[in-house]
C-alpha cells in the first residue's frame, strides 16, 4: 500500500528524480545522485565567501546584504538534500528557498534599482509587504503540483534576466558593465544543460554521461554568485555618499576575468 500522510514526505524517492538517478546509490549508498549532491557545494560556499570579503560594509553600513547571500547558501544545502535523497520534503524545500531567495533579493535591493519608480520610494514598506503576501501564496501553490514548480521557476527567470541586464547596464560602474552578458551566458547554458536533462535522458543514458544536472548546478551557482557581487557593487556605489568604502571587482585565478574565472570585490576604506 501506497504510504501517505507526513511519511511520503521524507520517504526516499518520493520526489522527482533527475537522469544521474538511473546510477543511483553506486558511489554511495546512501546517496542517491552523487554528482548532483557534491555539485552543490560552490552554490554553499561562494555566497559565504561574497559575506566575508564585505564583512566590515555588512558591518558598518548595510547589513541587510547577508540575508539573500544567506539563503542562496541554505538553498544549497536543501539541494544536496533532496539530490541525496530525493524525497518530496527536500524537493519543496529547494524549490521554496529559491523562490524565497528572489522575494528577499527584491526587498533588500530595490531601493537601489534604476527600474523601481522613483514615486513608489515613499511608499516602499508597503511594497515589500506586498512583495511577501505575494510570495506567501505563491509558496503555499508550490504544495498543490511539486513537478510543476521547477518549470514555473525557469520561466520567472525571464523577467529576472530583463532586471539583470537593465541594472547592470545603467550602473554606471565599469567592472560591472559586462556581469549582464557573463551572466545571461552562464544561466543560458546552465537552462539549456537542465532542460536536456529533464527531456533527453535515454539520450544522455546511452552515452552513458547522464550528468547534465551536476553541470547545472554548477553554472548556475556561479551565475547566482555573479548575480551578487553585481549588485553588492551596486550598493556600494549607490551609497558612497554614507561610508568611506571604496570597492573594485578582481578576478580569480585569471586578471582578465575568463567565463570560468571567479570575480570578487576587494574593498578598501578610504583614509579620509
Amino acid at each position: 500500500m501506497e504510504e501517505s500522510g507526513l511519511g511520503r514526505w521524507f520517504e526516499y524517492e518520493s520526489g522527482h528524480a533527475w537522469c544521474e538517478s538511473a546510477y543511483k546509490y553506486q558511489t554511495l549508498p546512501y546517496v542517491a545522485e552523487f554528482a548532483n549532491t557534491v555539485t552543490n557545494l560552490p552554490i554553499i560556499v561562494l555566497p559565504l565567501v561574497n559575506i566575508m570579503l564585505l564583512r566590515p560594509y555588512l558591518k558598518e553600513v548595510n547589513f541587510a546584504l547577508v540575508f539573500p547571500q544567506l539563503l542562496l547558501t541554505f538553498n544549497g544545502l536543501a539541494s544536496t538534500y533532496y539530490h541525496a535523497t530525493l524525497n518530496l520534503f527536500g524537493q519543496l524545500v529547494d524549490e521554496l528557498s529559491l523562490v524565497w531567495i528572489i522575494t528577499v533579493f527584491l526587498v533588500v535591493y530595490i531601493p537601489i534599482m534604476k527600474w523601481f519608480p522613483q514615486h513608489f520610494s515613499a511608499r516602499l514598506t508597503l511594497v515589500r509587504w506586498v512583495v511577501f503576501v505575494v510570495t506567501a501564496l505563491i509558496s503555499a501553490l508550490c504544495f498543490l503540483e511539486p513537478n510543476l514548480n521547477a518549470v514555473a521557476l525557469m520561466l520567472f527567470s525571464i523577467p529576472a534576466a530583463v532586471v539583470i541586464n537593465y541594472e547592470g547596464k545603467h550602473s554606471g560602474i565599469p567592472d560591472i558593465e559586462s556581469f549582464p552578458s557573463r551572466i545571461l551566458a552562464l544561466w543560458g547554458v546552465a537552462f539549456s544543460f537542465w532542460f536536456a536533462d529533464r527531456l533527453l535522458c535515454d539520450f544522455w543514458l546511452y552515452l552513458g554521461t547522464p550528468y547534465l544536472h551536476a553541470l547545472f548546478h554548477l553554472l548556475a551557482g556561479l551565475a547566482g554568485y555573479t548575480i551578487f557581487i553585481m549588485f553588492s557593487m551596486i550598493d556600494i556605489e549607490n551609497r558612497s555618499d554614507t561610508h568611506r568604502y571604496t570597492a573594485a571587482v578582481r578576478y580569480f585565478p585569471t586578471k582578465r576575468g575568463s567565463i570560468f574565472s571567479f570575480p570578487y570585490i576587494s574593498l578598501k576604506k578610504r583614509s579620509q
